[in-house]
């Protein structure tokens, strides 16, 4: 199945969305629109052509990530006390389409994203703070490394996103 990636808009239907993790329900039917609006992250939904109804979603914003604090190696952080960075802030799939590699094309749509803003403002890491365990190995699946004074968080250099995931950017020159 093809799915359209878009940012979220008034217009997506989110109220029958079920991925089976409660938390990421909710937030996308009450809170996604709210930090749209406050400009504190940025949604992504999948839908099918002609179709409203949201499928899976991601939301994105700017963090830092403290060096010290999260245990992260000096190379890593470019020597930085505080790493620029992205978080993917949430990430689901609708239950009725998981299972046929809609999670890592959905991972990789939000990398994509990112590695795009990247490319014209800057920024040093992708980060994920996994809901579970099982979230956390998800991300493992794909390059994600844990960091090691924080629980369930991931982190993936933007070099390598472009590297691993093969995205081609364009010069900024």
């Amino acid at each position: 199945m093809t799915w359209v990636s878009s940012g979220l808009t008034a217009e997506h239907d989110v109220d029958e969305f079920d991925c089976g993790v409660d938390p990421l329900n909710r937030w996308l039917i009450q809170s996604a629109w709210q930090a749209h609006k406050r400009d504190t992250a940025r949604t992504y939904v999948w839908t099918q052509r002609g179709d409203s109804r949201v499928m899976a979603y991601f939301a994105i914003t700017p963090t830092q990530v403290n060096r010290e604090e999260d245990g992260i190696s000096k190379t890593v952080a470019a020597r930085l006390d505080r790493v620029p960075a992205f978080l993917i802030a949430k990430l689901a799939v609708e239950k009725s389409i998981q299972g046929d590699g809609n999670g890592k094309q959905l991972l990789l749509d939000a990398i994509g994203r990112i590695v795009g803003v990247a490319q014209l403002g800057g920024g040093r890491l992708i980060v994920v703070d996994a809901i579970d365990d099982a979230a956390a190995s998800f991300y493992e699946k794909y390059d994600f490394i844990p960091v090691q004074n924080t629980p369930r968080r991931l982190i993936m250099k933007i070099e390598t996103a472009r590297k691993v995931f093969r995205i081609d950017m364009p010069s900024s020159e």
